[in-house]
């Protein structure tokens, strides 16, 4: 197979299809959201299958969830009997909008949002749209992987929203990013971004898309094996991502990439990496010393950089969710350093009192997993996806 920008062609060659449907925000941006189909299956035999809605990370698209093919996480959940959808968030690969017009990439409103306006906008309007097409049910299951934990989380505990936490019946977190790992002390790259002052960001990085190139590198080049080959490096150089647990085939490697360098705001990388937002995720970032005694994951005061938890998004020892609880699954990454799970578990531990652990809060440590892994790895479903099963078999769907 050849690498093409299509995700279509690649749900195609492992015998299944894939429908797309352009749906809108209330603030008018345009999604495209993706059903998982087995043409095998009857009109009515879809219908009784339970949705599952996947939301992707960072600078990433649905199609990361389905370039390993056969040996996917979606594949193997349909297999098993649920309805698969797949979301994006806005922009992609291209911006659309239903009133801003002309050079989009240039118009300074259509790139003001941030991580907020995901869990506000985009993840909810997935949501409505999913059980729009899937009238035998009222609720479905919420996938996130990274980032999308993120919006997911945001979305579960703002009260405001109260109308969508009743749509959704279960909540599985990929490699939830909530707060931040010891990569943010090792990786200069990630320092050089957190240390620029709110001016210096805006000089380096504009206030419109964030590094634009990378995406635009892709349209052009994606079929080209140099594109695949330079992603490799520079996202093991960033994050240190080194795919030993991935497919050894490096022309799969090359497909993953095609489908995570997409269009972002800058607004957004700023939430995620400055030091100047005080609610940012960078400002969760506990102490190296924190991290090497292993206190990151205890439920004690920890050091933190220039702020306190009650100006962040997720304060460590506060309750988040007091209203609706949705029983979820995390399955958190044993070497990820990209994002610190094992703080994220003991806070659901310790200081979610609704949550109890084995009933409706199940936490997974996957053994030599790192933030990609928990997509990508080669024995995915062996390491995940049967525990995964497992649980959302043992509740009830409906």
């Amino acid at each position: 197979m050849k690498p093409t920008a299509n995700l279509r062609s690649y749900v195609l060659a492992i015998g299944l299809e894939l429908k797309e449907y352009q749906v809108q925000t209330k603030d008018g941006y345009i999604l495209p959201l993706h059903r998982l189909i087995d043409p095998k299956q009857t009109d009515d035999q879809r219908a009784q299958m339970e949705p599952i809605l996947c939301q992707h990370g960072l600078l990433s698209s649905s199609g990361s969830f389905l370039t390993p093919g056969n040996r996917s996480l979606p594949v193997f959940l349909l297999r098993q009997g649920f309805d698969v959808w797949l979301g994006n968030n806005r922009s992609g690969f291209e911006p659309l909008h239903a009133f801003y017009t002309g050079n989009l990439m240039h118009n300074e409103e259509y790139w003001d949002w941030d991580i907020q306006d995901l869990a506000h906008y985009d993840i909810t309007c997935l949501i409505e749209n999913v059980l729009v097409h899937t009238p035998n049910y009222k609720k479905l299951i919420l996938m996130g992987h990274s980032q999308g934990c993120t919006q997911s989380f945001l979305m579960l505990r703002n009260t405001e929203l109260a109308e969508i936490h009743e749509k959704v019946g279960y909540f599985v977190g990929l490699a939830p990013a909530i707060y931040p790992g010891t990569l943010f002390h090792k990786r200069k790259f990630l320092k050089f971004m957190g240390n620029r002052s709110k001016l210096g960001f805006k000089l380096f990085f504009g206030v419109c898309c964030f590094l634009n190139v990378l995406t635009q590198s892709r349209n052009w080049f994606h079929n080209f094996p140099l594109f695949g080959n330079v992603c490799v490096l520079m996202f093991n150089y960033l994050f240190q991502w080194n795919g030993k647990l991935w497919n050894s085939n490096r022309k799969i490697w090359h497909f993953h990439f095609i489908f995570n360098v997409s269009f972002v705001s800058a607004k957004l990388i700023s939430w995620w990496l400055s030091f100047w937002r005080e609610e940012s995720f960078r400002n969760e970032l506990v102490s190296k010393e924190t991290f090497q005694d292993g206190m990151n994951f205890r439920a004690t005061e920890e050091p933190k950089y220039n702020v306190s938890d009650d100006k962040t998004f997720f304060p460590f020892k506060q309750q988040w969710f007091s209203e609706s609880v949705i029983p979820m699954a995390l399955f958190i990454g044993e070497v990820d350093n990209l994002v610190d799970g094992q703080r994220l578990a003991c806070h659901m531990e310790t200081f979610e009192p609704k949550y109890q652990k084995n009933e409706n809060l199940h936490i997974f440590e996957v053994k030599h997993y790192s933030h990609l892994d928990v997509l990508w790895a080669n024995n995915v479903i062996r390491d995940i996806g049967r525990d995964m099963v497992e649980v959302l078999q043992n509740r009830q769907a409906r």
